[in-house]
């Protein structure tokens, strides 16, 4: 038969034992003995399964099971938690800023975590066990909170689960545990821009009256825990093609202020991660020169790709 119990803040599943021959029978006057048993890692799988999501705002949870073991008289436990690594604060250690984590006894909390040795009225699960065996199981929920913008990467970090026997208000420790939390970040990127709304990936810039300079500009807005590659290519490698074949006109690109040589099969620039920056508005400058003489009569243009790649 198996009973379903819950102590304080955090739920625990008691197992009855089977029964045992006459010479294994526990003794009510034998000390009682404590074993502790703790899930080795976490793995942050996340809301899509591929570790930790900066720009996303869903909660989700990665679960650890703490088992405790008795055998011998009756007596009272307590289990609890702190991070071990990151100074004493719960974050995770990657190439970027700390990722910030938290293990709470609900998905609601609080948390299971305190700084203090022997935690606190909030953070501790007590139970208590009758003479004889069993087991008392405790499942707790690994949450690292939305909106943290770190660079992308592998981050990772360490808490220690520590149970103590607690006879007549006094706490000894029994046991440690470590508990390894290991959180992939993925490097994303999201690019926004008024001249291609609702996600559309192509669009056309009217230049105007090209027998004077002209100038026109598409700006770009980015987010992006990562360094961003951005390659261009001109299907006319820098000229606005005439449409009956006469001469060309050449056009000059700008991008973020720099100057972009279209005369190769692609060229490119970067942008650096910046951080702390949420977003960041870049713009795309075309500029053709006025021209030497008056072009012939029609319609002139060239393809551009432009293309930005999260590394």
């Amino acid at each position: 038969m198996k009973r379903f119990t819950y102590l304080t803040g955090a739920s625990l599943l008691f197992h009855s034992m089977p029964g045992f021959a006459q010479s294994d029978v526990m003794q009510e006057s034998d000390p009682c003995a404590l074993e502790l048993t703790v899930d080795n890692s976490v793995d942050w799988r996340g809301l899509y399964g591929r570790g930790y999501e900066v720009f996303e705002d869903g909660e989700s949870f990665e679960t650890v099971t703490i088992s405790v073991r008795h055998q011998g008289a009756a007596c009272r436990f307590v289990l609890t938690a702190a991070p071990l690594s990151g100074g004493g604060v719960n974050a995770l250690s990657g190439p970027g800023d700390p990722l910030y984590y938290d293990v709470l006894k609900t998905t609601s909390g609080p948390s299971f975590l305190s700084s203090d040795y022997q935690g606190t009225a909030t953070s501790r699960v007590e139970g208590q066990f009758s003479a004889g065996r069993s087991v008392q199981g405790a499942t707790m929920y690994v949450s690292i909170p939305a909106n943290q913008i770190v660079r992308g990467g592998t981050y990772s970090g360490q808490a220690i689960v520590r149970l103590f026997r607690a006879d007549n208000g006094i706490q000894d420790l029994v046991a440690e545990a470590p508990l390894a939390i290991l959180a992939p970040v993925a490097s994303v990127l999201k690019i926004r821009s008024d001249d291609f709304p609702q996600g559309i990936r192509e669009t056309s810039i009217d230049l105007g009256d090209l027998s004077r300079a002209t100038r026109a500009a598409v700006d770009f807005n980015i987010m992006s825990n990562a360094d961003v590659a951005v390659t261009f290519q001109s299907a006319n490698r820098g000229k606005l093609a005439h449409e009956a074949g006469a001469p060309g006109i050449g056009y000059n690109l700008a991008f973020k202020g720099e100057n972009i040589d279209l005369s190769t099969a692609a060229s490119s620039s970067r942008l650096n991660y910046a951080h702390g920056r949420m977003e960041r508005a870049v713009p795309l400058e075309i500029v053709v020169p006025a021209p030497n003489g008056l072009p012939a009569a029609g319609q002139y243009s060239d393809l551009l790709t432009v293309t930005f790649t999260a590394e």
